[in-house]
């Protein structure tokens, strides 16, 4: 059972709060203020990845708050303290994105920086394609462009980082992922971050702790369930794909599967200036999913890699992941 209480969470210079997201779920946030208070002060919004929460960012919140940010770092929906629904259709995109245009509402703006790793770093390149007014500049850690991951499993195959993605394929069986996380008090959840570093030694116990015991809020079918959602969402996006180059497809398919009223993803340029900051010793994700991106942006795009780094960069490469923001928020202020 969720303890929703912040007392439970890791003590350290950051505050605590909740705000409505999409359809009723309310999200739990961490924040920080820059010295002072300024009512001025440009709002930044940290989104995390699998299987994490809002203290992957702990590394990061102080350095942006001493540089006149005020940060927040959610949990998104289905982890720690925020809500967890329980269907898979409660974990779109289109919700997704909405939770973060609905914490930007929160605090009174209409634009932050966006800031995104791993699964909130999808979220983050989407809200910047369909909220672009609200997207002061954007920075993304290791999380391919959609559309990278689209011509990847669809219209050029990369055989390769379809055998690296094997995991989502696996967390689409129902319930047995989820037991097999949970086993041993989470204990795999550990090891999930253990085992994929490439300096296991950012992941000491104490912090691998951490990652447990927020799984343990809910469990971990919410997290899941992001990736279920999108492998159902990629399989009618490409259906719809093969409809539009082979139109006769389109009957055959509704004979066999059923009528489908799913559109071919379109993929707007981003303006908002953009830095994505990619650990080169990613074991999931390829580097190659980085290469050719500059058409995907009507403003400026900087791509930083990080050699000595893994997928956790944030945590495993820090000081250099916080130099690389501030100076390209510097640049672009």
């Amino acid at each position: 059972m969720s303890d929703r209480s912040t007392e439970s969470q890791p003590q350290g210079p950051w505050t605590h709060g909740f705000a409505d997201g999409a359809n009723g779920a309310r999200l739990h946030y961490a924040e920080m203020h820059p010295e002072g208070n300024p009512a001025d002060a440009p709002l930044a919004i940290l989104l995390h990845g699998f299987p994490e929460f809002w203290w992957s960012w702990r590394l990061q919140m102080p350095a942006l708050a001493a540089a006149g940010y005020r940060v927040v770092a959610p949990d998104l929906r289905g982890y720690n303290l925020s809500d967890a629904p329980q269907e898979i259709h409660d974990y779109g995109m289109d919700l997704l994105t909405e939770d973060v245009e609905r914490l930007i509402a929160h605090f009174g703006r209409q634009r932050a920086v966006i800031v995104g790793h791993d699964w909130g770093g999808v979220v983050a390149w989407q809200f910047a394609m369909d909220y672009a007014s609200s997207v002061e500049r954007l920075i993304v850690m290791n999380a391919p462009h959609p559309e990278r991951m689209a011509e990847a499993f669809g219209s050029k195959p990369n055989f390769r980082q379809i055998g690296r993605s094997w995991y989502m394929f696996v967390f689409q069986i129902p319930k047995l992922p989820e037991r097999w996380l949970a086993t041993n008090d989470y204990e795999r959840v550990g090891w999930v971050f253990r085992d994929t570093a490439a300096h296991p030694d950012a992941f000491p116990a104490e912090v691998m702790q951490e990652y447990r015991r927020a799984a343990a809020q809910h469990g971990l079918s919410g997290p899941l369930h992001y990736y279920r959602a999108a492998v159902r969402a990629g399989t009618q996006e490409s259906r719809a794909r093969l409809v539009a180059q082979f139109p006769g497809l389109g009957q055959v398919l509704d004979s066999v599967l059923g009528p489908s009223s799913a559109a071919a993803a379109e993929f707007p340029t981003i303006e908002a200036p953009t830095l994505l900051i990619w650990g080169e010793r990613d074991t999931a994700l390829g580097k190659e999913l980085t290469e050719g991106m500059d058409r995907l942006f009507g403003g400026p795009f900087e791509l930083m890699y990080l050699p000595d780094c893994g997928h956790w960069v944030q945590q495993e490469g820090a000081e250099d992941v916080n130099r690389l923001m501030l100076e390209f928020l510097e640049r672009y202020s």
